[in-house]
């Protein structure tokens, strides 16, 4: 994205606040972004529903232009918690995330490319 990491940084707390996570600090330049209840998700899996436990881990990097902003998930995000149909339940909920994270820099003329793993 186009700007400064600190301008990326409060755009994505921004972003993932007004859709419910909250964020975590994971050191310099790495950021988790948790939603869904945890212990709700221990005891129930993916049978949580709309509290189902996800976490977004997103590391930014200072690059010209602007700001490289990765947003990764794996394989097996939601599995410990949540089987086969957690690691379903979590990869369609950081695909719309994503999806709705590229949109919005698009809208705010922010976005300058995108690269899909």
């Amino acid at each position: 994205m186009s700007g400064g990491r600190t301008e990326a940084q409060e755009l994505l707390d921004a972003f993932f606040h007004d859709r419910g996570w909250a964020r975590r600090e994971r050191g310099e330049g790495r950021i988790d972004y948790e939603c869904g209840s945890r212990r709700r998700t221990i005891l129930l899996g993916a049978l949580a529903g709309e509290g189902f436990f996800l976490t977004a881990p997103v590391e930014l990097r200072e690059r010209e232009p602007g700001t490289e902003v990765r947003y990764r998930w794996g394989e097996g995000a939601g599995a410990a918690l949540g089987g086969s149909l957690g690691r379903r339940r979590a990869a369609r909920a950081h695909q719309q995330t994503a999806d709705a994270l590229e949109a919005h820099l698009e809208h705010l003329g922010l976005l300058v490319q995108v690269r899909r793993a």
